[in-house]
C-alpha cells in the first residue's frame, strides 16, 4: 500500500514539474503548449562567404544566415525617421548593424521559404501561412559569450510626408531557453509613436497590440504604401537558431 501511495506522489510531482516548463506566456491571453502543432524554421549560422549559390526551395525549413553578423548592415530607405516606442532615435539613418531576415504575409496556406540564403547577395525572406501565430526562438548549438539578439522592424512610407518610418517593435535576446518573440509581429500604442509619425493608434488588444500584417492593411494606400516587417539578427557566433510559429485560435 505504502508502494502505491509513494507511486502516486512521485508521479503528481513529476507532472507538477514537467507541465509548465511545456508552455509559454506572455501574459494569461497568450498562453500556448510547446508540444503543440507548429511550423519550426532553422537559421544556420555559416562564416562569410560560406556559399553564393541560391537556395529558394519554398518547402525548407532552414535558412543560412551569417554566424557573425559584425561586418554587416541592413540598408535603411531615406529620407527617414526611426523610433523605438516613443522615442525617436534618428533621422534619416542609413543603416542598422546586422543582418535582415525579411517576412512577409501573401495569405497563403503554407509557410514558405523565399530566400534562403545571407550569401546570394540578398536578405533572407520568409512568407508567413495565414493567420496569427505565437513565436518563440532559441539556440539550439552550444551557447557563445555574447548571445545572438533580434529586433522586429516594421517600413511604412508617409506619402505626404515623402519620408520613410521604420518603427522597432521590440527586441528578444536569444538563449538556450526558449524565448517568446511574439511581441516582434505585433504594434502597440507606443510602438507606432503617433506623437512623432502621426500614424493610426492600433491600441493594445490582449496585451500585444495588433498583428503587424492586418496593420498595414488597415493604413489608407492614399496616405501609406512600401510596407515591409524584417528582423533585425545580430549574431556573435550561435549555430542554429531555432524558430517555431504556433497557431492563435
Amino acid at each position: 500500500m505504502m508502494k502505491k501511495i509513494f507511486g502516486i506522489l512521485l508521479v503528481v510531482v513529476l507532472l507538477a514539474t514537467i507541465l509548465p516548463s511545456a508552455v509559454v506566456a506572455k501574459s494569461p491571453k497568450t498562453e500556448f503548449d510547446l508540444n503543440g502543432p507548429h511550423f519550426n524554421l532553422n537559421l544556420l549560422g555559416k562564416r562569410d562567404g560560406w556559399n553564393d549559390k541560391e537556395v529558394s526551395n519554398p518547402e525548407r525549413h532552414t535558412m543560412f544566415v551569417p554566424m557573425d553578423t559584425s561586418a554587416w548592415n541592413i540598408e535603411l530607405k531615406t529620407p527617414n525617421k526611426v523610433v523605438n516606442h516613443g522615442n525617436k532615435v534618428g533621422d534619416n539613418v542609413t543603416s542598422l548593424p546586422g543582418f535582415a531576415i525579411y517576412m512577409t504575409q501573401s495569405g497563403a496556406d503554407d509557410f514558405a521559404v523565399i530566400d534562403g540564403t545571407a550569401f546570394d547577395g540578398d536578405p533572407c525572406e520568409l512568407d508567413l501561412a495565414r493567420g496569427k501565430y505565437w513565436v518563440v526562438v532559441a539556440v539550439k548549438a552550444k551557447p557563445v559569450a555574447n548571445a545572438p539578439t533580434i529586433d522586429g522592424w516594421a517600413q511604412i512610407y508617409d506619402i505626404d510626408g515623402a519620408l520613410y518610418y521604420y518603427l522597432n517593435l521590440g527586441t528578444v535576446t536569444v538563449s538556450r531557453k526558449w524565448s517568446n518573440a511574439t511581441d516582434l509581429f505585433f504594434i502597440n500604442t507606443e510602438e507606432a509613436s503617433g506623437a512623432i509619425t502621426g500614424l493610426p493608434d492600433p491600441g493594445n488588444a490582449n496585451d500585444l497590440g495588433m498583428w503587424i500584417f492586418d496593420y498595414f492593411a488597415s493604413l489608407d494606400a492614399a496616405e501609406y504604401s512600401d510596407f515591409a516587417y524584417f528582423w533585425q539578427l545580430q549574431n556573435n557566433g550561435s549555430k542554429l537558431i531555432q524558430v517555431r510559429f504556433y497557431p492563435m485560435p
